[in-house]
């Protein structure tokens, strides 16, 4: 599992590099679902804002994605459907690290702020 843990360390990273955001990967029980998942995104106090949380629950076949406030503003639910379609397809064919792997360079690239050449200001 250290190579495991270290190739999802590396996406999680990635994300972080593309989008500006933070991400924080949490796989194991879900005991309330999405409840336990906004739990676990409001440990991280004023850190929440903008930060991303992929929890997967393998033995329930569970997979929330929450946004913090300002992660939000990035990430809509259109993109973490397609995040989290393009994860349940991989996790169907038994490949949960590649799914989750796959979800975050999707939330990664969309999280993104379009670069600006030139900025008016009034």
């Amino acid at each position: 599992p250290a190579e495991i843990d270290a190739e999802l360390a590396r996406a999680t990273s990635a994300a972080e590099v593309t989008s500006g955001l933070s991400f924080r990967l949490y796989v194991g029980v879900l005991p309330e679902g999405r409840a336990t998942a906004e739990s676990l995104l409001a440990e991280r106090g004023a850190a929440a804002a903008d930060t991303v949380l992929v929890a997967v629950d393998p033995a329930a076949r569970g997979l929330e994605i929450v946004t913090g406030s300002v992660a939000a503003a990035s990430l809509d639910d259109r993109t973490c459907g397609l995040a989290a379609l393009a994860m349940t397809s991989s996790f169907a064919a038994g490949d949960l690290v590649g799914g989750i792997r796959n979800g975050l360079q999707i939330l990664g690239a969309h999280g993104r702020h379009p670069r600006t050449r030139h900025t008016d200001t009034f």
